[in-house]
């Protein structure tokens, strides 16, 4: 039978959401809500857990670390630095943290955007701004609605 040789991922630890100790040592999380991170590659596509994940190197507050850029922060960045990572090498970019339950389990999940982008009121990503539903309420004068 012939064998396949799978790359494996390079050495370099996952970034943590969570306080952790390392050979006696304490850290605080890796990465946090609201923290700044640097982009440091144009990441590589790895076979996790998962499946295939799109994981990039980053610059935290512990060192360099990897995770994966789930698909809303691809989009994200495509939209706001394009469609080729390599343009996203050396970006800053801001970290989201939800807490969420998927698949019956209590999870934390990181997004990575531009400082324009939050989490609206369902924990969805939306730019700061932007319109919602083709309507931006900004923009309605209410004396001319058929409510009033």
């Amino acid at each position: 039978m012939k064998m396949i040789k799978k790359e494996v991922g390079s050495g370099i630890p996952f970034a943590r959401k969570a306080p952790y100790e390392y050979e006696g040592v304490k850290y605080e999380a890796d990465i946090k809500n609201g923290d700044t991170v640097t982009i440091l590659d144009g990441g590589a596509i790895e076979n996790g857990q998962f499946g295939d994940q799109h994981n990039f190197k980053i610059k935290t507050r512990n060192g360099d670390k990897k995770i994966g850029f789930n698909q809303s922060t691809v989009n994200v960045l495509i939209e706001e630095i394009g469609d080729d990572s390599e343009d996203w090498i050396g970006k800053e970019v801001k970290v989201i943290i939800k807490k969420d339950v998927i698949a019956g389990k209590k999870v934390e999940v990181a997004y990575f955007v531009t400082g324009d982008w939050q989490l609206d009121d369902y924990g969805a990503l939306e730019k700061i701004g932007s319109s919602k539903d083709g309507i931006d309420e900004d923009y309605i004068d209410i004396t001319k609605t058929p409510f009033n």
